[in-house]
């Protein structure tokens, strides 16, 4: 699953760094290429290949494989040129203004559900290694793209939380809004202990219950998800929603650092009452509407910082 049993479609053979990881300064060659890669969880295949027949959390990906051929442009979302390129990175600032300081230069980091790189990127800029898992490929793609020159060194790994492939012990993981579309949030985090060295950080997010059902990108007709905390649409979504004290029960075996509600006024419900902000506004802003008494209610997303317990073999 690690990018030496990469093929590029092109049928160009193409010459890797010592590793893994790889150092991202000599992977110029691998800058737009397209590439195939063993699928660590075999459902992937099914998807690949359409033949998925079980619909579940696995529309999610369904629904990506399609916008890739339909919206690239939302998808592609690195691309300066993509529509969602600002926002984008703003909610990026959002999270790190709280998990910045629990991510060390040069750290060794798994970057779970990364996608297209927006978290990879940034790490591979402070030196980090990076373990990049997600499950479309597409996505891994662009992420090596994106990859290419910064200083850090880089695997990717097309796989999901459930099934992660065998890597060395990390010293961070950040999973940003993956237990939500995850079919056993559980067993990931079992999966990520077991990768995570003792007193390691857990970077998490979750979509929120309250906030979620406000949101601009909302789905016609699924309402009912404001009342049981699962929305699917066929095809296209499945998602689980979390109250505080539901997220607090899914990381129960981790010690809590923090916990915080997020995303007001970027693909929450205020987006549309807010444009053309700073990231410096943005924050501001956040921190308003995290103190009110109404609006702290309605996040889009939970953020955690958590650890994992020294004495906890996984």
């Amino acid at each position: 699953m690690s990018l030496r049993h990469a093929r590029p479609l092109n049928g160009n053979v193409l010459q890797l760094p010592q590793g893994p990881p790889y150092s991202c300064e000599e992977l110029r060659d691998w800058a737009g290429v397209a590439f195939d890669l063993p699928a660590g969880d075999p459902r992937l295949l099914e998807i690949h290949r359409g033949e998925l027949t079980k619909e579940g959390p696995l529309d999610n990906l369904v629904g990506a494989v399609r916008y890739w051929e339909t919206n690239p442009e939302w998808m592609a979302f690195l691309e300066p040129s993509s529509p969602a390129y600002r926002d984008k990175l703003i909610e990026r600032g959002l999270y790190l203004d709280l998990w910045e300081s629990h991510i060390p230069p040069k750290s060794r980091v798994l970057d779970l559900g990364g996608g297209v790189g927006r978290f990879t990127q940034w790490l591979l800029d402070r030196g980090c290694d990076v373990e990049l898992v997600d499950p479309d490929l597409r996505s891994l793609w662009r992420a090596v793209t994106h990859a290419v020159g910064r200083p850090g060194r880089l695997d990717v790994h097309w796989s999901t939380g459930e099934r992660l492939p065998p890597i060395s012990k990390v010293d961070v993981v950040i999973a940003s809004e993956v237990l939500c579309y995850a079919e056993d949030p559980r067993a990931v985090l079992r999966n990520v202990s077991d990768v995570l060295k003792p007193g390691g950080i857990l970077l998490a997010s979750v979509e929120a219950r309250w906030g979620w059902a406000m949101s601009t990108d909302v789905y016609p007709g699924s309402i009912d998800g404001f009342f049981t905390g699962r929305v699917h649409v066929p095809g296209e979504l499945w998602v689980q929603t979390f109250t505080e004290v539901e997220f607090r029960d899914l990381l129960s075996g981790y010690e809590v650092i923090d916990l915080q509600p997020s995303h007001y006024a970027f693909s929450g419900p205020f987006e549309l009452a807010t444009s053309q902000m700073s990231i410096d506004q943005a924050l501001t802003l956040e921190q308003r509407l995290r103190e009110h008494a109404m609006a702290s209610r309605l996040n889009r997303i939970w953020m955690a910082t958590v650890r994992r317990p020294p004495n906890n073999d996984g």
